[in-house]
């Protein structure tokens, strides 16, 4: 199984993709990838790409930077939009700040119904959400939240995202080298590039450049959820699920079409590394957040 063969195309994909945005209004359409052939001889499809075309929603609409939240906030109010980046600082229990491309600190309150639990370690987060101009009695009031007026006196008619779903942000490389069930049950959202791999239903791998052993990280569950345009051979994408690790009944319960053989074989060389369960996928122009 040459799991990590490179397509010729890849590094001039990669250059191309270069100088994105920091934040992107949320593009949830996603993909369809039900018939691609991801095979687990795992040998990788040459700038291929999966046909499933459908209108665009129009929830999807042009990027903007973090900057632009801060300085045009009146324009984006009411709108969704995805960041990503480390946290600096958390505010109470329900909120954290997010620093943008100009260096200022941009408030983000966690309204997704589950506590928010600052990674123990330099990991990303990605927070998806509406921006909203924060008048806290406002906020309270249309989110059922407690914030009180003393904690976020210095916040009042800023703007601010009210996040609805936050998940850990790792990048492919540090996602498969973190110990066994680090993210286990976890919700994750991995940018990477898409490698396409033959005879494999429901699943596709993400990569990264510059990561040494580069042996990809799995993406399952794909097939069931998506609807939107063609997913090519090197796109930068962003998978949103659950963190998984890697068993036989896990990758048999998945149709990827693998019999005992090439089951037995993957998992002897993917020994004790999570997948991800996929619940999204969608276009990134989001570039990857420093440190991991």
């Amino acid at each position: 199984m040459n799991w990590c063969k490179r397509t010729n195309n890849f590094l001039e994909d990669k250059m191309n993709r270069q100088n994105r945005t920091v934040l992107q209004l949320k593009k949830r359409t996603g993909v369809r990838l039900g018939a691609i052939a991801l095979g687990l001889t795992a040998v990788l499809l040459p700038s291929c790409a999966i046909d499933t075309s459908t209108e665009e929603s129009a929830a999807e609409s042009a990027n903007v930077t973090t900057e632009e939240v801060t300085e045009d906030t009146s324009a984006l109010v009411g709108q969704e939009i995805t960041v990503r980046n480390m946290v600096e600082n958390t505010v109470g229990d329900d909120s954290f700040l997010l620093e943008t491309d100009a260096g200022e600190l941009i408030l983000v309150v966690n309204a997704s119904g589950a506590p928010f639990e600052r990674p123990a370690e330099d990991i990303p987060i990605q927070a998806t959400g509406t921006v909203e101009t924060f008048l806290v009695d406002d906020i309270n009031q249309e989110y059922g939240l407690n914030l009180t007026n003393d904690l976020y006196a210095d916040y009042e008619s800023q703007p601010v995202i009210i996040a609805e779903s936050i998940a850990l942000a790792p990048n492919p490389e540090y996602f498969y080298n973190a110990p066994e069930e680090y993210f286990e049950g976890k919700a994750i959202a991995v940018e990477g590039d898409v490698r396409l791999l033959e005879n494999t239903n429901n699943a596709f791998a993400l990569f990264e450049e510059g990561w040494a052993d580069d042996v990809g990280v799995l993406v399952i569950g794909v097939d069931s959820y998506y609807e939107g345009g063609a997913i090519e051979e090197g796109e930068n994408v962003v998978a949103t699920g659950v963190a998984r690790q890697a068993t036989e009944q896990l990758l048999r319960d998945a149709n990827l079409g693998w019999d005992d053989n090439q089951l037995q074989e993957f998992l002897s060389r993917y020994e004790n590394r999570p997948v991800i369960a996929a619940d999204g996928v969608y276009p990134s122009a989001v570039d990857p957040a420093p440190g991991n």
